[in-house]
């Protein structure tokens, strides 16, 4: 196939280059969020990424890539519209470097414009101006250069970005963390997050149920532990409907170290030393972060395509796929894509690549009738997690690609960080965190937040 990738932006990375800060980290396990088999690095003599990736290093790989793919990326062109169907399209698009619009014919179309993850929703609240301390967003390094140490911090929200600033913050030397939200989004320690990924599957991809119960009542046994308030949706629901589960082990050593605590509510306004909430409740602060998530952008596949609805394997047309994070529905992450939207892209880039060879036999599955359409503002995960798992029960080709996925992924988690030296690994880091947030001090062993994990190698 010929292929050109059409990019609005001079500089590719996505969100990785637009929204992320200098401390931003991968939210998923290293193994679970990892390009380096498209690098041809798989091997590690190139060097492996460090567990829950560094902006840098996303970064240094998404450049590696976009180096290799140079002859088939065009950056600064703007897609206007594509027009067309079934299989036979025309995309209008502004280059922007030239000053010159222009068309290009093709059989298949992949818009990788987002969704999920639009504008970011700013802190807009009354008052700032009056206040003495800093007010700033928690993206695309607004905060950048700030001395965090000694400082007491508000955050809003609690979201992925939110609990990245509560440890960018508490890491950086902050006195006290109160996070500001509506309700409590689900926080996982590591260790929940890399079960998830390396434990066996079954001829299902699912886990041992036993297990499952098992590293559950750790998770619950750690929060109640460390003094973190539950989700107000346990244990019915893992999560909250549109909520991601943000990984953070720093998260309940701080409650246990009375670092930091949690207020449900809305910020009403900002005072001079503070902020008032619409309960009454005055927070004293110095520094006031937004974090309170992102408007979504599905609006942005309508205008261009004309259509508005998707089918859940998240075909518009025939060899015409949106393939964007949808929204995070509950049960999200119980499928091999773990909470990696990266894997999910994997897996439906070489469903795409299979529609492009056989069409006649997969098209009925995958843009026709033996599918299911919805509408594209009611994208979930739950429904493409569903469609690729009946396309891997249904289709050779497809199920080995899933396997394949699933081994390599596997294979590498294997080789740069087995069960064995996860838990030797993470159990350190959990006793330095300790420290950290005491300023460098030692803390005792019997005053420290227990370790909950210890029977990892076992489960896997």
């Amino acid at each position: 196939f010929s292929v050109a990738v059409l990019e609005q932006r001079p500089v590719v990375g996505g969100i990785w280059s637009m929204y992320a800060n200098g401390t931003s980290q991968v939210n998923s396990s290293e193994g679970g969020y990892c390009i380096k088999d498209l690098l041809g690095e798989e091997d590690g003599k190139a060097g492996d990424n460090r567990d829950h990736s560094t902006a840098a290093e996303v970064l240094k790989d998404l450049a590696k890539l976009g180096d290799r793919l140079k002859e088939h990326i065009f950056t600064s062109v703007k897609v206007m519209k594509v027009l067309g169907e079934g299989g036979n399209y025309t995309v209008l698009f502004d280059d922007e470097l030239v000053r010159s619009a222009g068309i290009v014919q093709c059989r298949g179309v992949v818009l990788c414009i987002n969704d999920r993850v639009g504008l970011p929703r700013p802190l807009c609240v009354p008052g700032q101006e009056s206040f003495m301390g800093v007010v700033a967003d928690g993206t695309s390094d607004s905060l950048a250069g700030i001395n965090w140490r000694g400082k007491r911090v508000v955050i809003a929200g609690m979201g992925a970005f939110a609990v990245e600033n509560v440890r960018t913050a508490l890491e950086h030397g902050a006195a006290q963390v109160i996070v500001v939200a509506r309700r409590h989004g689900t926080i996982c320690p590591k260790a929940i997050d890399y079960l998830n990924f390396v434990k066996p599957w079954d001829e299902k991809y699912k886990h041992d149920t036993q297990t499952n119960v098992k590293q559950f009542l750790r998770w619950k046994q750690l929060y109640e532990a460390s003094g973190c308030r539950l989700p107000e949706c346990w244990p019915k629901q893992v999560k909250h409907d549109g909520h991601t589960i943000s990984v953070s082990d720093i998260w309940f050593v701080a409650h246990h170290m009375k670092k930091l605590s949690t207020m449900t509510g809305l910020i009403q306004h900002i005072e001079k030393e503070g902020v008032m909430l619409c309960s009454g409740d005055f927070v004293p602060c110095d520094v006031v972060v937004g974090c309170i998530g992102f408007e979504r952008s599905n609006f942005l596949c309508e205008s261009l395509t004309g259509r508005c609805e998707v089918k859940t394997t998240n075909y518009l047309d025939q060899h015409m796929m949106y393939l964007a994070d949808a929204e995070i529905d509950e049960g999200a992450f119980n499928s091999f894509f773990g909470s990696s939207v990266l894997e999910y892209g994997k897996f439906f880039t070489n469903v795409f690549v299979e529609g492009l060879l056989r069409p006649d036999i997969l098209g009925e599955r995958l843009w026709g009738c033996d599918t299911v359409a919805v509408p594209i503002s009611q994208r979930k995960w739950n429904q493409y997690i569903a469609s690729a798992m009946k396309l891997i029960e249904t289709d050779d080709r497809i199920a080995l690609h899933a396997q394949q996925q699933v081994d390599a992924r596997t294979k590498h988690f294997w080789r740069t960080l087995p069960p064995t030296s996860f838990l030797s690994v993470n159990r350190k880091e959990w006793e330095e965190l300790h420290q950290r947030l005491n300023g460098g001090v030692p803390v005792p062993q019997e005053q420290q937040l227990p370790y909950f994990f210890e029977e990892i190698p076992a489960w896997c």
